[in-house]
């Protein structure tokens, strides 16, 4: 799939590597191989550390099936020339490749670029939640969401993430739509990172400070141990066995992590079942038993409330996509 990141001046450096690294990882342990492409209207491009880049010309994205628009380092000022012309050509240029097909995905305050385009008007977005106030300020037509970290409407091929990391968990997100959840955990897994947060998670946790926190390796071996056999009865008890923690310390760690362990299996469940459906043609009540739910009832209440589709709808919809 060719990938385009489309690049301007003062645009935010993590986000474009964000870009870069989950559309390029995982390859050699069988994620599916995307070509990433920068392009820009000009080159080289500045960006947000002194960093600069040489960019194709944008006909280079001209057959991009996805397109991701990093954000903006020091927005405010970034905002106050939106009447530019390059900020208007890029609005111009990213409509006509929406209008081609192209689905477009905005990174942190990437989401004021997509703003301009007006394609965003009367559907649902996000952004860093210190500008979101701005945003529903500037584009009273789009319904703002603070409290998420990414945000799809699939019916207008359209993505927006919220600040810094939350571009990882989108990006997470988008494998999974166009690929798979096994790719989108190849990726994940490749990255060292968890497979993605659940784009309804909230944006920001407060710190706790003088907590101590669980090693990487320990809730490694927790994921490894609870997708190994996800129908069993899990206690906190029997968590923290599989960490090597106390249940005291589990229950903080994740506290931390601003989830609690019934939710965190709950999401594990659910992902477990998101392959089970994508590449299976087990029931929906063989599905519920192998990943732990005690009913199919339950199965597709957890379901939907995470995903925000039925499991059969689900099924139905990756199918179609990957025809």
């Amino acid at each position: 799939m060719l990938v385009g990141v489309l690049l301007l001046p003062r645009m935010r450096s993590f986000d474009v590597a964000i870009a870069i690294e989950v559309f390029s990882s995982g390859v050699a342990d069988g994620a599916p191989r995307n070509e990433v492409v920068l392009a820009g209207p000009s080159s080289p491009v500045p960006l947000s550390g002194g960093l600069r880049t040489d960019v194709e010309p944008l006909s280079a994205l001209d057959a991009a099936e996805l397109i991701l628009i990093p954000g903006f380092s020091q927005i405010e000022t970034v905002l106050d020339d939106f009447d530019g012309v390059d900020v208007q050509a890029s609005a111009a240029w990213l409509r006509a490749q929406h209008a081609r097909g192209a689905t477009l995905a905005a990174l942190c305050t990437g989401t004021f670029l997509l703003a301009e385009t007006g394609l965003l008007d009367g559907s649902s977005a996000t952004t860093h939640w210190r500008h979101t106030g701005r945003l529903a300020a500037q584009h009273p037509s789009i319904r703002v969401d603070p409290a998420v970290i990414h945000l799809h409407d699939e019916q207008r091929r359209l993505w927006t993430s919220a600040g810094v990391t939350a571009g990882v968990d989108m990006c997470l997100a988008i494998v999974r739509h166009f690929h798979g959840t096994a790719a989108a955990a190849t990726v994940a897994r490749s990255m060292v990172l968890p497979v993605s947060r659940s784009g309804g998670q909230a944006q920001f946790i407060p710190p706790r400070v003088g907590r101590e926190d669980l090693p990487g390796a320990d809730l490694d071996r927790l994921q490894q141990a609870v997708s190994a056999d996800l129908s069993r009865r899990w206690t906190l008890d029997r968590l923290a066995v599989a960490a090597q923690v106390s249940p005291r310390t589990l229950q903080r760690r994740f506290a931390d992590l601003g989830v609690s362990p019934s939710r965190w299996l709950i999401d594990q469940r659910v992902v477990a079942a998101q392959e089970l459906l994508e590449s299976s043609d087990l029931s929906i009540e063989q599905i519920a038993a192998r990943v732990g739910f005690g009913s199919a009832d339950l199965f597709r209440k957890h379901f939907q409330a995470r995903v925000s589709v039925a499991p059969s709808r689900y099924r139905e919809s990756f199918r179609q996509r990957t025809r």
